[in-house]
């Protein structure tokens, strides 16, 4: 008799020639992936903590050929797993956090992080800047994240807790600010750091101010970070966040802004943060984002292997 049964999950397609990613390869290139399972700064709506697993399943779905692209996927992805969080202790999850971003920097060709809320990017980050290194960070966000509070935590504050932990060793640009979503003197914050701000509406003329921004961030060299915040996207494309927003980016405008940012910058990680599955509609949030994450990953793999 035939055995009836299959691992849990399996496909109900029965192509033996179907590839997936290359998942956890035994040779080759690869690019290390940690999920960062935290959410205890969100001040919102929570449970970015769960997407990490949900858009690593949706990652892990889709298959190498990329046609549009020109070739197959270049790099296999090593799955490091997620990190250990402390639910509640900031400190002891940050420093989890940190050691296991260097991990990924070790192993990988490119790290990259599944969040969790973007408060991850204070940490995921710092390896990159330690021992006197500079750094350039490409941000799609539709705020600053350069707030203080009197208290608590929040994750509208990472950008501008790292640039003041290094001082004027971190270049960066933000792209897809909106408006009437932020307080005012963040906009001041923003000059005094030097930083790049590329409001959502220049943008409704043509993409040249964000990839203006991205060239100068080209120009300064040092090693480079691309951050995709999924509210940086319209609420239509994305309604699984923490903060919604209206009149957002579309995914063809960050599609573009992406692959020219991962083929010039060559940047040495990647995050995707701020999906909220429990908001999310029919999972469409998640998905489009293993969808961002792939397509950035394709261009910076083969812009870090030389092709």
């Amino acid at each position: 008799m035939e055995e009836p049964l299959q691992e849990p999950g399996g496909s109900l397609l029965r192509d033996p020639r179907d590839e997936r990613m290359p998942w956890n390869p035994s040779g080759g290139p690869a690019a290390a992936l940690v999920g960062v399972p935290w959410d205890w700064s969100a001040a919102g709506v929570p449970g970015a903590r769960l997407a990490p697993q949900r858009i690593r399943g949706y990652l892990r779905s889709l298959r190498p050929h990329a046609p549009g692209l020109g070739s197959g996927f270049p790099c296999g992805i090593l799955d490091l797993g997620d990190v250990r969080v402390a639910p509640g202790d900031l400190v002891l999850t940050s420093r989890r956090i940190v050691e296991a971003a260097r991990r990924a920097y070790a192993s990988g060709v490119v790290a990259v992080f599944l969040g969790g809320d973007h408060s991850i990017t204070r940490w995921t980050l710092e390896p990159l800047l330690e021992g006197g290194g500079e750094a350039s960070i490409l941000v799609l966000d539709a705020h600053y994240d350069m707030r203080s509070v009197s208290e608590g935590l929040t994750s509208g504050s990472w950008l501008w807790d790292l640039a003041q932990a290094h001082g004027g060793r971190l270049r960066i640009a933000v792209v897809g600010v909106a408006d009437y979503s932020n307080p005012p003197y963040l906009a001041g914050r923003a000059r005094d750091l030097g930083a790049l701000i590329v409001p959502r509406i220049q943008l409704l003329g043509g993409l040249e101010p964000a990839l203006e921004a991205v060239d100068k961030l080209a120009e300064q060299g040092g090693e480079a970070y691309i951050s995709i915040d999924m509210d940086h996207l319209d609420q239509a494309y994305a309604p699984g966040v923490n903060s919604p927003t209206p009149l957002g980016m579309s995914p063809v405008e960050s599609l573009q802004v992406l692959l020219y940012a991962a083929e010039k910058l060559k940047p040495r990680g990647l995050d995707v943060v701020e999906v909220t599955p429990t908001v999310d509609v029919g999972d469409s949030t998640s998905r489009l984002a293993a969808r961002l994450v792939a397509y950035t990953l394709h261009k910076a793999c083969e812009a870090r292997l030389g092709g």
